[in-house]
């Protein structure tokens, strides 16, 4: 008999007056006519578990097959329960109802370390449907260290209650996680957010694994936001850093590579090309004044704007831009004078429905901005301590209800203003209505703008 025989053959001898959260089951000399595959032998251990009116289940397996140093294999299989259960009545049971015997362990003190001895020689371990992913890919030698500590400090109260004990065996502190530890962990796991943080660390609790529960329990939400934030912040530098070098026009071909968004699969270019045709705007002729802004930016005759009713596709048409120049758009200003603080920054301006008022920008303001001059806007003092100051070619996109006109003091008009600020847009004029039953509920999609531009 091997010494891993020997091993679980001498586990038989827990107490079976007490129960465990995890076992180490073993199958010595396993009749491969009666359990042929892992699969089976585990599911087989999962029904006896679960028989019964007991409330305590099978949480979650892995089984092993491992080969005998002499002849045969035998079966490791590693079960997390949702509570403590003996184990006694499960093994006499198993041996009516199959004829053979079965060996438990209770040696491991968490599931992780059960799981790792049944993955030590097994290439092709068999897991349950809901087993957590990546207990072995994730490395938390601190783990270990604090549930030893736990145990041995539990242990040392326990026998100073009872007087067993007179002196107090010192107890090796316990390490913990710091932030780049769990930023690490965060990032091989792909937490998104504060709730999967939370779930993951309490699958791990229940496992045995401590460390990222008490990690949670010591740090505030906002922190623990802060650090998932920064996680992927780090993650993605590098690939920011270089699509900002890129141009506009760069920027947009790049999403030829990229999927259609979700549901859509062509339809929003097909879609735009039938918004085009239905207001008679040639096609060619439009792709070329986006590609023209894009390139050369803002000046005379090179802003577009694209006015019309409502339900006639305006906003629907330059609605990917906010997806393709997430991290530099600038949008929809606020109606007050320190709204265009951040718009130095952009690459892109989109105002969407856009209305022109003097408490958004002067007059003046405007014109020099849509020429391409350099323009200072106000920003709060208290926080900023110079004005906002816009130099850059940025690319400015709108859509309104129709072109905009000058109004001085009593809404007094003023045709000339307003032919200077005409000759800044190149005006697209939709006239198309869609009814109600002809209106598409599509998401934007910055494959098919891309294609739109270069497809043609």
């Amino acid at each position: 008999m091997d010494e891993v025989e020997k091993s679980n053959t001498s586990s038989t001898s827990i107490n079976p007056r007490v129960g465990c959260r995890q076992y180490l089951v073993t199958y010595s000399q396993a009749d491969a006519t009666k359990f042929s595959t892992r699969e089976s032998f585990a599911k087989m251990l999962e029904e006896e578990f679960n028989a019964g009116s007991s409330a305590v289940k099978v949480e979650y397996w892995a089984c092993c097959s491992e080969k005998h140093q002499n002849n045969g294999f035998h079966y490791h299989c590693a079960l997390k329960l949702t509570g403590c259960k003996k184990w006694l009545s499960i093994k006499t049971r198993i041996a009516e109802k199959h004829g053979i015997q079965v060996n438990f362990s209770g040696n491991h003190d968490f599931y992780l370390s059960a799981y790792r001895y049944v993955c030590k020689s097994d290439k092709d371990v068999a897991h349950s449907e809901n087993h957590p992913t990546g207990l072995l890919r994730t490395h938390s030698p601190k783990t270990k260290n604090s549930i030893a500590g736990f145990r041995a400090a539990c242990a040392t109260k326990r026998k100073s209650s009872v007087g067993e004990c007179s002196h107090h065996r010192a107890v090796k502190k316990r390490k913990s996680l710091n932030n780049l530890d769990l930023s690490e962990f965060i990032r091989e796991r792909g937490i998104k957010s504060y709730t999967e943080l939370l779930a993951i660390a309490e699958e791990r609790r229940t496992a045995g694994q401590m460390d990222i529960a008490e990690f949670v329990f010591k740090r505030s939400e906002k922190i623990l936001h802060e650090l998932i934030t920064k996680t992927w912040q780090m993650e993605s530098a590098k690939e920011k850093i270089k699509v900002s070098k890129l141009s506009r026009i760069d920027t947009v071909k790049n999403h030829l590579k990229s999927d259609c968004a979700e549901g859509c699969s062509g339809q929003c270019l097909q879609f735009a090309k039938e918004v085009l045709l239905l207001n008679r705007i040639d096609l060619l002729q439009f792709i070329t004044s986006i590609k023209d802004l894009l390139i050369h930016g803002r000046g005379k005759n090179r802003n577009l704007i694209i006015t019309g009713p409502a339900n006639c596709a305006k906003t629907f048409m330059f609605k990917p831009l906010q997806l393709i120049f997430h991290d530099s758009i600038f949008e929809n200003p606020a109606n007050d004078k320190y709204a265009w603080v951040g718009s130095e920054k952009a690459k892109v301006f989109l105002l969407n429905d856009f209305r022109w008022s003097k408490d958004l920008i002067p007059w003046h303001d405007m014109l020099l901005l849509l020429e391409g001059e350099t323009v200072k806007l106000p920003a709060p003092k208290n926080i900023y301590s110079e004005d906002v100051v816009i130099t850059t070619n940025v690319a400015i996109f709108a859509t309104s209800k129709s072109p905009i006109k000058h109004k001085g003091p009593y809404n007094a008009s003023d045709d000339r203003e307003t032919e200077m600020m005409a000759a800044r847009w190149k005006n697209y004029e939709f006239h198309h209505q869609f009814s109600p039953q002809e209106q598409k509920c599509l998401s934007p999609c910055p494959r098919c703008f891309a294609d739109l531009l270069f497809s043609n």
